[in-house]
């Protein structure tokens, strides 16, 4: 592969996953609109910090260093939950809350 049919392939890639951004985000908000509102699980809440993880492992590989690392500031305090059986109480809701609040301006500001 030469390096123009790379940066091609890399263009490509990075512009479907600014594309898949906004539906990325908006299963975060689902998810953590569940857990906080009477739906929390174990696997709902794994499920929250798997879609965080992923953008914020993916985002400044795609140019987008504000929407990572606002991911991995939500995922470093989502994993303090990770095996909590009751749903995070309200502290926990005030920290995290503000935190995917981030994410979402992050993402909605992107190029």
């Amino acid at each position: 592969m030469s390096d123009d049919e790379f940066r091609q392939m890399m263009a490509a890639v990075s512009e479907e996953f600014r594309a898949d951004l906004p539906g990325r985000i908006a299963g975060i908000d689902a998810l953590w609109e569940q857990i906080t509102h009477g739906e929390h699980s174990p696997q709902r809440l794994a499920d929250l910090i798997l879609a965080v993880h992923k953008i914020a492992g993916s985002a400044e590989t795609f140019g987008l260093a504000a929407v990572g690392q606002a991911a991995a500031a939500a995922e470093a305090r989502l994993e303090l939950l990770r095996d909590a059986l009751p749903p995070p109480d309200v502290a926990a809701q005030g920290e995290i809350t503000p935190l995917l609040d981030t994410l979402r301006h992050a993402a909605a500001g992107q190029p």
